[in-house]
């Protein structure tokens, strides 16, 4: 008969994905044995090298590429799961040429509001991850750190604002405006871009006719 830490070894031998969560597993092929022993066999294989612990209830096999099998644990199998925030972003559409070791995204893939290993940092993200949804985030991303981005290409960041606002989606930006928290000057940010290329939106709901919002002259930057 097949022992349990067996089954376990077999498992971590076979997933085609490296990161494993604990709670995941355990419910979906393990429920069968005590909570505590299956989690007591995780420890102690864990103590044994066979697997490691990446973080607080996730564990891999010690054999795997650390770093890469975490973002793809992340990111998932078809890349919805998760979307690069901060350097990595600004490197990706050029608007800064600073690099960083530390690597920052949102990912739906995890259960805690955060979630830590080694130089990856990932923040829950309780929206589905697709490419509408992950554009309109790293828009409200770039737009809410501007001030922050070290090295700004301002003619970079001028071509990102205008091909956002060319393929701009309403339906998309207030879902999620509603499920995610960006400042009001953010949204009065992006806002002001539509309304300089004449995109219709309906930003104005997030903000007050009354109050002044601290945003970059938008015109100064579209000449870039």
């Amino acid at each position: 008969m097949v022992k349990y830490k067996d089954k376990i070894i077999a498992y971590f031998d076979s997933c085609p994905d490296g990161v494993v969560a604990a709670n995941e597993l355990y419910e979906k092929e393990f429920s069968k044995m005590s909570e505590a022993a299956f989690f007591k066999a995780l420890e102690r294989l864990a103590k044994s090298g066979i697997i490691q612990r990446v973080a607080k209830g996730m564990y891999m096999k010690s054999a795997s590429s650390k770093g890469d099998d975490v973002l793809n644990h992340f990111f998932g199998e078809n890349n919805d799961n998760g979307v690069y925030i901060g350097t990595r972003l600004y490197n990706k559409y050029g608007i800064s040429d600073v690099t960083s070791d530390e690597i920052w995204l949102y990912s739906n893939s995890i259960k805690n509001e955060t979630c830590n290993i080694d130089n990856i940092h990932v923040k829950k993200a309780d929206i589905e991850l697709d490419y509408e949804n992950a554009r309109v985030i790293e828009a409200l991303e770039i737009l809410q750190n501007y001030y922050n981005i070290e090295n700004l290409d301002k003619y970079k960041f001028a071509r990102f604002a205008r091909q956002f606002a060319i393929g701009y989606n309403d339906e998309r930006t207030v879902y999620v405006l509603e499920h995610m928290k960006y400042k009001k000057s953010t949204i009065a940010f992006m806002k002001k871009i539509l309304d300089m290329y004449k995109v219709e939106n309906s930003l104005q709901k997030y903000l007050s006719y009354a109050s002044r919002y601290k945003v970059p002259p938008v015109q100064r930057i579209a000449k870039h």
